[in-house]
């Protein structure tokens, strides 16, 4: 249920001798002069329903008064009376059953934003920020997804450096990727070589034997016989002398060219792995878009106090600039929007610099005054009387 103000007086109050307002409509314009007492209705407005404000009202009774009164009826049957003496203020609260209320019921049916205009103006871009997203329902939490593409960007960063690090490695591919054994080289050598050193035991047996058949004829026989066995082993063995040395140039070689290999295959595991982190990176960087992505879709579900509010890490955003570079009228419609969002039951608003509305931006005020059954009291300079319906002169109504 919503509640409006049905009749405000004002008696004594900073500049106002005695005014009373009976609003009959959604936007109320006190207008006047510089000092005429317009400010001061304002203000006495809020000192009535928030609370008295000893900064921002620093001398709350007319000079050359005992006192003054703020006397407020709301549509609910309730009333409330804020008075000043010199020794303070006090608060007289009566619904319409008669029962008394205090400053803290009054509170928690005002807008967390109280009721000036220029409230969420006032505030710093993390408390605009916080004060948005405690009115607006999203589908995420904003902390969250963003600590998780923090996370998800220190991850992709590093993974970068790492791809950075590397360079560009090329890896020969005439290279073969084994290394040769040396041992078995080696072993394979000594096989041949024992085999070699038969052979010449056999050349040498050999030679023997036919000096021994010129100088031995008695054992001639003996040794022709066993000549023909050597000379017949022989037949069977093949001469490694060529195999020997190219297993030996192999040998010498092996070392050199298993560093080839190796430092090749090193190459080869950097260029693999730097596959391997771009591939990493771009999944990173595909994962940081789903979470943007579920973002921007999960804005665009969000029903936001007013068409062309919007917020980043940074702060709240108009129209897609940050809030404080917004004009000043647009400024004091999104903050009125703000409070109309925070849908409290007394719906009041006061409004202390309305000239920096033109009439384009005071009809969008109406129009949501009107939409959300809020009373919007107004502040315009004049220095003529037209067809206000409120104007002040020295402090009082005319």
């Amino acid at each position: 249920m919503s509640t409006n103000i049905t009749e405000a007086t004002l008696k004594n109050f900073q500049k106002v001798s005695f005014a009373k307002i009976e609003p009959s409509g959604n936007l109320i314009v006190l207008a006047g002069k510089n000092g005429a007492g317009k400010t001061s209705t304002n203000d006495g407005l809020e000192a009535a329903l928030t609370g008295h404000n000893g900064r921002n009202i620093k001398r709350p009774i007319k000079d050359g008064h005992g006192k003054a009164t703020i006397d407020i009826k709301l549509s609910d049957g309730s009333t409330l009376i804020r008075g000043y003496t010199p020794s303070g203020t006090t608060l007289k609260g009566l619904d319409a059953e008669g029962n008394k209320f205090g400053q803290r019921d009054l509170d928690a049916r005002i807008s967390s934003l109280g009721i000036d205009g220029r409230k969420f103006i006032s505030l710093g871009e993390k408390e605009q920020l916080a004060a948005l997203l405690s009115i607006v329902d999203l589908p995420f939490k904003p902390a969250e997804l963003d600590a998780e593409r923090k996370r998800l960007e220190a991850h992709r960063l590093s993974v970068g450096q790492q791809g950075k690090a590397l360079g560009d490695p090329h890896a020969d591919p005439n290279i073969p990727t084994e290394e040769t054994s040396v041992s078995e080289l080696l072993g394979e050598y000594r096989k041949l070589e024992s085999a070699q050193q038969d052979r010449n035991k056999y050349l040498t047996d050999l030679n023997e034997s036919q000096y021994k058949v010129q100088d031995l004829e008695r054992q001639l026989e003996v040794a022709r016989e066993h000549l023909a066995n050597v000379t017949e082993s022989l037949g069977h063995m093949s001469d490694y002398s060529a195999d020997l040395d190219a297993l030996r140039i192999q040998i010498n070689t092996a070392e050199d060219a298993n560093a080839s290999i190796r430092a090749n295959n090193q190459v080869r595991e950097q260029a693999q792995r730097k596959l391997e982190l771009r591939a990493e990176y771009e999944a990173l960087t595909e994962s940081i878009k789903a979470l943007d992505q579920r973002k921007v879709d999960g804005l665009a579900q969000a029903e936001m106090p007013i068409e062309g509010l919007n917020f980043d890490d940074e702060g709240v955003l108009y129209q897609g600039v940050p809030f404080s570079r917004a004009s000043g009228r647009e400024q004091l419609i999104v903050s009125c929007a703000m409070i109309m969002a925070t849908n409290p039951e007394i719906r009041v608003i006061v409004i202390r610099d309305g000239n920096v509305l033109d009439m384009e931006g005071m009809e969008i005020l109406q129009s949501m005054a009107e939409a959300t059954d809020f009373q919007i009291f107004i502040e315009l300079v004049k220095e003529d009387k037209g067809d206000e319906e409120y104007f002040f002169a020295e402090g009082e109504l005319v």
